[in-house]
């Protein structure tokens, strides 16, 4: 009976700790535009103000409605790890790390029907939408290093490195504050300064995540499964996980 008590202690234990962890790495992308406004906010004219919390709004859509790099990622290594598929692990952080690269640079490239479909949709008076759109033109070159960091993330959680998770977190975050106070304060690019400190921010936390991904694996190891990544049986089961989990994210902000 200690035996089994203990070893549910250890599993709820492991739950709850991977729970909070999500949950903090799931705050990360509102998170950004909440430290811009908070900056924004010591301006003498709201039109910043008001115009960075639009655009935010359209970032939360866009990105929440790409959650599933995150959490098919986090799933699949999870599985991977269970069966000590050590093959399957680096699989699916290559494979949906290709794809994230993919949708950011296909964001990059329709980024201005993007900005003028959700422009039209969020009302807001010229002043204000003008400094939305300032605040998109710059934060949206963030797109490619946001999504990868979401496979990044991921792929820790799927591990339960939950530690480096919220290592990934604090980092973009200090990050993005630096930024904020030298583009918004020191050097008064208003909301054009708070799109870039999200977007500068975004690569930081990805070139470290990346250093942290390094560190776990070997290139023999990745050379070794680079062609798999081609498999069109992988790639067909990526994708149908993948769809799933949009169309359910579509639902949830659609509701």
């Amino acid at each position: 009976m200690t035996f089994i008590g203990s070893n549910q202690d250890n599993v709820l234990y492991r739950f709850w700790k991977l729970a909070i962890i999500n949950i903090l790495s799931n705050l990360t992308v509102p998170l950004a535009g909440l430290i811009s406004v908070a900056f924004l906010g010591h301006l003498d004219q709201i039109r910043h103000l008001a115009g960075v919390v639009i655009a935010t709004i359209l970032f939360n859509f866009i990105y929440k409605s790409l959650g599933f790099l995150r959490m098919g990622t986090t799933g699949v290594t999870a599985q991977a790890v269970g069966r000590n598929d050590r093959d399957a692990m680096l699989l699916v952080g290559l494979r949906n790390g290709l794809i994230a690269l993919i949708l950011g640079v296909v964001i990059l490239s329709l980024q201005y029907p993007i900005r003028e479909l959700g422009f039209a949709l969020l009302s807001a008076t010229p002043d204000v939408k003008f400094s939305g759109i300032a605040y998109f033109n710059a934060r949206i070159w963030g797109a490619p290093a946001t999504l990868l960091n979401f496979v990044v993330i991921g792929w820790f959680l799927g591990r339960e490195m939950s530690g480096k998770v919220l290592l990934l977190s604090i980092i973009g975050n200090c990050a993005n504050i630096v930024c904020d106070y030298f583009t918004i304060i020191r050097w008064g690019w208003e909301s054009t300064g708070a799109g870039l400190s999200v977007a500068v921010s975004q690569y930081v936390m990805v070139l470290v995540g990346l250093v942290l991904v390094t560190r776990e694996i070997q290139w023999q190891e990745l050379i070794s499964v680079a062609m798999r990544i081609w498999y069109l049986s992988e790639i067909k089961a990526t994708f149908t996980l993948n769809s799933d989990i949009f169309i359910r994210s579509l639902a949830i902000l659609f509701t």
